[in-house]
């Protein structure tokens, strides 16, 4: 009996190294594929913190550029208050000297008469004298202009349109049609806000028209006609290169090409 327990060793050895060779290979396999669930998993955990650091990045940025353009936006409307006190300053100026010229004209007229025994000579009347027209011409624009300020955008919007059936041709006409684009802007009457804001072109020495050509672009773009937005902006850059306004527009042509449109 004890030959044939030694003839069965090989057998036995041999089973169990492969039995053992099995299981190594069993143990190595798992091991991979723990180890590679593992790196999976990492990669997993790796790509959403990118995505989410990519989310926060581009809202960063998004909320920089708000942060910016209502800068500019309030840098706009201060560089516009102080061209309006300076307009309005340089219109005393020319109504003073006006005044001025009329009270010698009356003194040479009441002179005039005392030479001629008393009767002055006809002058045609003057049913509107200018002091009084330059009064009513200001207090109509400064109301206006103050109810905007306020953010009493439709009040405003009515206050230019009453200036502008007055005084078509005013000493700020101009000026009037801007506001009045501005005010109609806000109220989101975006085909009337373009009318206003084009007018202002009748006006070739306005120092409006920069601005307001970059607002008829974005009335463009706000009724969705993207091609023609583009073609207001490029026209602001090349006709007015140096402006804050064509800065503005070289941003609003990076926007639209970001945007695919």
């Amino acid at each position: 009996m004890t030959p044939m327990i030694q003839s069965r060793h090989p057998a036995v050895v041999v089973a169990l190294v492969a039995t053992l060779a099995f299981s190594a290979a069993a143990q190595a396999q798992f091991s991979n594929t723990a180890s590679n669930k593992e790196l999976e998993q990492r990669a997993n955990q790796t790509e959403s913190r990118i995505t989410a650091l990519e989310s926060r990045l581009n809202q960063s940025l998004l909320d920089l550029q708000r942060q910016i353009e209502a800068s500019q936006q309030e840098l706009r409307t201060l560089r516009g208050q102080i061209e309006e006190a300076r307009h309005e300053l340089e219109t005393l100026q020319q109504q003073q000297r006006d005044l001025y010229a009329d009270h010698d004209r009356r003194l040479l007229t009441i002179e005039n008469g005392a030479a001629t025994g008393g009767v002055p000579p006809a002058t045609g009347g003057l049913t509107n004298p200018p002091d009084v027209v330059f009064a009513d011409e200001a207090s109509v624009y400064g109301d206006a202009f103050a109810a905007m300020k306020a953010g009493r955008y439709e009040e405003a919007a009515r206050g230019f349109q009453t200036y502008l059936a007055k005084y078509p041709r005013g000493p700020r006409a101009d000026n009037a049609h801007y506001w009045l684009g501005e005010a109609q802007l806000m109220q989101q009457q975006y085909e009337d806000a373009l009318k206003s804001f084009q007018a202002v072109a009748a006006f070739p020495e306005s120092r409006r028209l920069a601005e307001a050509m970059l607002k008829v672009g974005d009335c463009q773009a706000a009724l969705k006609a993207f091609r023609n937005a583009r073609t207001s902006y490029q026209n602001v850059v090349s006709t007015y290169p140096e402006t804050d306004a064509a800065a503005q527009a070289r941003m609003r042509i990076e926007k639209l090409n970001a945007e695919g449109r």
